[in-house]
């Protein structure tokens, strides 16, 4: 859950005095307040709204707040809402029966709206983070599923050639053992890729993405990626080129650039049809250095680039030589871009290409 993101308070009170105090003791807080003026409105409105909190009163006509509290916490979907009942009552054994009932606080009338606040703030901010820890543990779910499905059918290719070349050993002509071990290094490859990106994205989530900045030029970098790139181009039949000033230097981490250039290199190649070009360009001016990569493929539509930059997103283009995709390799470029200062843009439209342009503001990296 983002930390900017407004939360909901959910008041349920037949009461309109009532209402309005609550309201305004929540002011200092900067919720969105919704109000059901009954029970039964309550339990009509609560899945659709999600809350993240519900000031309950304890005595309605109709529904009372206990059994609201009830029919809340036996439903999966508002089983997990924070409900802190308002109520006048002050005896042990209805506060008790409150908290048995799955309530998380009470407020006692008449309101103080320092209390109420305070109390409010609290659980807000425990709901926030129950959210962030459970989606920080489907994120970990998501990466182990990942894991245990691109791994699998490349560790039985594995085990199958090693099986192939036990069993024929003595009489395997050479060249095809060569051609087994080199499947066997590919394979290997895609697994140590994989296994890198999984572990890369969990260590950016986890605030300990250590960046080694210090100043390098950009323009060499680029040329040397670039190298990197032109045989898996080639077997394309696409052109890699490079436009970059003879040298042009910035203040980055030089080893996660290059992950990044390899990133946006390889996604151009994997999603550009055959016999066209990818453009790799440096340019600088007063304002500082910008780095893009331009293809001649597919383009991208509004949705897939409202959701390209997320974590395993499979967007509407596929590569075109039946190459993998994670949905890993642009989110991990946003994070390492963010965490440099840098800012990222994309230029695309359907049947347009795409380009990926990384601005390094004058004075930083």
């Amino acid at each position: 859950m983002k930390p900017n993101v407004t939360q909901t308070v959910l008041i349920v009170d037949d009461t309109p005095a009532n209402i309005d105090v609550l309201t305004e003791a929540l002011q200092p807080l900067n919720v969105t307040v919704a109000v059901a003026t009954s029970g039964e409105k309550a339990l009509r409105v609560v899945t659709s709204l999600n809350p993240d909190l519900i000031l309950l009163d304890v005595m309605m006509p109709g529904i009372d707040g206990f059994e609201v509290c009830k029919r809340l916490k036996a439903a999966s979907a508002t089983a997990e809402i924070p409900v802190i009942f308002v109520t006048a009552k002050t005896e042990t054994q209805d506060i008790l029966n409150g908290f048995k009932l799955g309530a998380v606080d009470y407020v006692l009338k008449p309101f103080r709206h320092d209390e109420v606040c305070a109390r409010v703030r609290t659980h807000l901010e425990l709901r926030r983070s129950q959210q962030e820890l459970m989606q920080l543990n489907a994120q970990k779910n998501r990466f182990l599923g990942m894991a245990a499905h691109d791994l699998r059918n490349p560790l039985a290719a594995v085990s199958s050639y090693i099986e192939d070349i036990i069993a024929e050993d003595a009489e395997l002509p050479a060249a095809e053992r060569v051609a087994i071990l080199r499947s066997i290094y590919s394979v290997c490859n895609e697994m140590l890729s994989l296994v890198n990106d999984l572990l890369d994205v969990s260590a950016i989530e986890a605030g300990s993405l250590d960046l080694k900045k210090c100043k390098f030029d950009l323009s060499e970098a680029v040329r040397t990626r670039a190298r990197m790139h032109v045989g898996g181009a080639a077997r394309k039949c696409i052109v890699l080129l490079t436009e970059v000033p003879p040298s042009v230097e910035v203040d980055a981490d030089p080893n996660r650039l290059a992950q990044v250039l390899d990133n946006l290199i390889s996604n151009a190649i994997k999603f550009s049809p055959p016999q066209r070009e990818v453009l790799i360009r440096v340019t600088q001016d007063p304002s500082g250095v910008e780095l893009s990569v331009k293809d001649q493929g597919p383009g991208m539509t509004a949705e897939d680039q409202s959701k390209m930059f997320q974590d395993f997103q499979t967007l509407s283009a596929r590569p075109t030589g039946n190459e993998k995709s994670t949905g890993l390799g642009l989110a991990i470029v946003k994070k390492v871009v963010d965490a440099h200062g840098a800012g990222i843009r994309v230029e695309s439209a359907p049947g347009a290409g795409t380009t990926f342009a990384i601005r390094f503001p004058s004075g930083k990296g």
